[in-house]
């Protein structure tokens, strides 16, 4: 047994499942608001308006950010001494710098929310204040300030004066969940390290 491997083998099991965790819950939280979309979709040609909880939906929207974050730290993690473990995890998931899931604002809005809205409540803000919309962008003359929303024209998810491409994201998370699940498949192993 090589004592520099970053995973041993019988250890990768253990990411699997891990990670899997994280996926799991943006896979259902994706699906949730795929199925609002399409209901609201359907009500609005039929000329009507769908009542749906808005905490609910943008709690789901919240959800994918959350977790992307999550997963983000196995392949860049904040502290050097676990980087050759991220950089071994980017090799097997195929992950490259440029993923969407690397976005530091991303990481920062979930690890350090509370900090964001201390700092946000402290200036001054005037205009049309929204805690909560899940819809198309919303139109103003004046400035609009969002606690949380989810913009279904534009795919963006808001968080306080951060926004997210959930659709990038979301693209990203499933394609490492898919791979998990096939690890799974695979005996709870890599590709090519199983015994």
């Amino acid at each position: 047994m090589d004592a520099h491997l970053p995973i041993w083998p019988q250890h990768e099991v253990f990411y699997i499942e891990s990670m899997l965790f994280h996926t799991r819950k943006a896979c259902s939280s994706m699906d949730y608001i795929a199925d609002l979309i399409e209901r609201i979709d359907r009500h609005q040609a039929d000329g009507g308006t769908l009542a749906f909880d808005c905490s609910i939906a943008l709690d789901h929207g919240q959800s994918i950010v959350l977790c992307a974050a999550a997963v983000s730290r196995y392949f860049w993690p904040v502290r050097k001494a676990h980087a050759p473990r991220g950089a071994y995890l980017k090799r097997v998931f195929k992950v490259e710098d440029g993923s969407p899931l690397r976005d530091r604002s991303l990481r920062d809005a979930a690890e350090h929310f509370d900090e964001r809205l201390d700092n946000h409540l402290a200036g001054s803000i005037v205009g049309v204040i929204l805690p909560e919309w899940f819809g198309p962008t919303h139109r103003s003359d004046a400035p609009t300030h969002y606690f949380r929303a989810y913009f279904i024209d534009s795919g963006k998810f808001r968080i306080l004066d951060d926004e997210f491409e959930i659709q990038a994201m979301s693209d990203e998370l499933v394609r490492i969940h898919n791979q998990l699940l096939s690890h799974v498949d695979g005996g709870g192993r890599f590709p090519g390290t199983s015994a």
